[in-house]
C-alpha cells in the first residue's frame, strides 16, 4: 500500500484482509503503509489505523513502532469480517469533526470510502451515540465532536 493513493490503499487493505481471514484467520499479516513524508504521519497510515480502531470487534492490531520502532507498517490479526460501509469510518468522521463541519463537508471528505447514504447513516449513528453534536447556523446543519 506504500505509495498508493489513500482511497486505493483502503480498497487494497479490505481485499488483503478478507483474503487473510479466509486463508489463515488469526495469523498476523503485515500492512506496509509507510510513515508519511511530512514527519507527522501519513494519510494512508492514519486512514488504515482509523479503520482498524473502528473495526476492533473484528480484529487485533499492533503498530509497527510498538514491535520494532518502525511506524511504516502495522501488524493485523484478522478474527472476523470487517464492518461494511461507513461504520468502519466512525472514528475518522469524529476526528474530522474536531472542528465544525457541515454535512456536505463530511460527505465530500468521505465519499470515496462509502456512499452518501452510508455516510449520512454514520452521522446519524454517531449523533445518537453522543459522539457528535449538531447545531444549525444560517440554515446549515453543523457537526462537531462531542468531546471538544
Amino acid at each position: 500500500m506504500h505509495g498508493m493513493p489513500t482511497s486505493q490503499a483502503l480498497d487494497a487493505f479490505a481485499i488483503a484482509y478478507e483474503n487473510a481471514l479466509r486463508e489463515a484467520p488469526g495469523r498476523p499479516f503485515k500492512v506496509i503503509h509507510g510513515y508519511g513524508s511530512s514527519g507527522e504521519g501519513g494519510h494512508t497510515r492514519n486512514a488504515i489505523r482509523s479503520w482498524l480502531r473502528a473495526s476492533s470487534s473484528s480484529l487485533t492490531w499492533v503498530p509497527g513502532e510498538e514491535v520494532d520502532g518502525n511506524p511504516g507498517y502495522t501488524l493485523v490479526y484478522p478474527e472476523r469480517r470487517l464492518p461494511k460501509g461507513a461504520a468502519r469510518m466512525h472514528d475518522a468522521i469524529v476526528d474530522y469533526c474536531s472542528r465544525e463541519r457541515t454535512r456536505s463537508h463530511v460527505i465530500g471528505r468521505f465519499v470515496r470510502r462509502a456512499s452518501e447514504a452510508e455516510i449520512a447513516e454514520a452521522l446519524r449513528q454517531l449523533e445518537m451515540k453522543g459522539r457528535l453534536r449538531t447545531f444549525v447556523r444560517q440554515g446549515k446543519k453543523y457537526y462537531i465532536a462531542s468531546d471538544r
